[in-house]
């Protein structure tokens, strides 16, 4: 053996072993409910201090709608209205009404929806705050692995964040933190943009009918939801076959199980 695979060899055997898909997609999960849960109390909170102006419309919500009736406006009479509402430990985060009637053509329906005020009145359209559930996921994450090398979900499942130059270190370079998060969420980019771009267009227009996107729209939102599907496929694919996946590749930087201290 070559005094280069040797070395190569020695490098290996003092790693700690890599994890499983399970083990980090859990570790994952843990770290989304984690934010997922701030960032509800955030938008109740700023829900019920501006009277429902701002709502959060997140990936993973509890939605319940139920039969509600509009009073003192006759040309909203022909719909026929729900009313939403999502909420998290009882404190709501988004309310609004749809209402749908049959169209002007035969099998045709047309809907409309309207935000809805803490108290239930009609208002204009509050800025939803759902773009922002993956930047504070990369934010938070990227803070955690600077500090620490671990997030609160790579805790329990003992995983660890290692520089690839340096084993020992305890946490991550600045310029490699940032390289990881910035390709790990590379592929969310083009949906956090256009979620954003959606919210401040509709942001404060007054209540009427769905609104109406251009085809181009259209296909730029399809094609940022088809890159969100995708990336997050090929990390994991990555990681079931036993390699780093990009994001990893790209810092300079590997997950290990964590050692047990003896």
């Amino acid at each position: 053996m070559t005094e280069y695979k040797e070395a190569s060899f020695a490098d290996a055997v003092a790693w700690p072993r890599r994890p499983g898909i399970w083990r980090r997609f859990l570790a994952a999960l843990i770290d989304y409910l984690v934010i997922l849960i701030a960032l509800y109390l955030l938008v109740g909170a700023l829900f019920l201090l501006t009277n429902g102006g701002v709502k959060g419309s997140f990936w993973l919500n509890w939605k319940l709608c139920q039969e509600g009736t509009v009073h003192g406006a006759p040309t909203l009479a022909r719909y026929d209205w729900q009313v939403c509402r999502t909420s998290v430990l009882g404190l709501p985060v988004a309310i609004w009404s749809v209402g749908t009637a049959p169209g002007s053509k035969p099998g045709e329906t047309s809907s409309i929806s309207i935000d809805l005020d803490s108290q239930g009145n009609f208002r204009p359209a509050a800025l939803d705050l759902g773009f922002l559930e993956l930047i504070a996921l990369a934010s938070y994450l990227l803070i955690m692995e600077l500090k620490s090398g671990q997030s609160i979900g790579k805790r329990p499942t003992e995983l660890t964040v290692h520089d690839e130059d340096d084993r020992h270190r305890v946490g991550l370079p600045a310029r490699k933190a940032v390289r990881r998060q910035l390709i790990k969420f590379l592929g969310a980019l083009p949906i956090v943009l256009t979620g954003s771009w959606y919210a401040f267009q509709a942001w404060g227009t007054a209540p009427g009918g769905v609104q109406d996107y251009s085809s181009l729209e259209i296909v730029v939102a399809s094609a940022a939801l088809v890159l969100v599907l995708i990336w997050p496929v090929w990390i994991a694919i990555s990681i079931a076959l036993g390699d780093d996946p990009i994001h990893d590749r790209f810092a300079n930087t590997t997950v290990r199980i964590q050692e047990a201290q003896t």
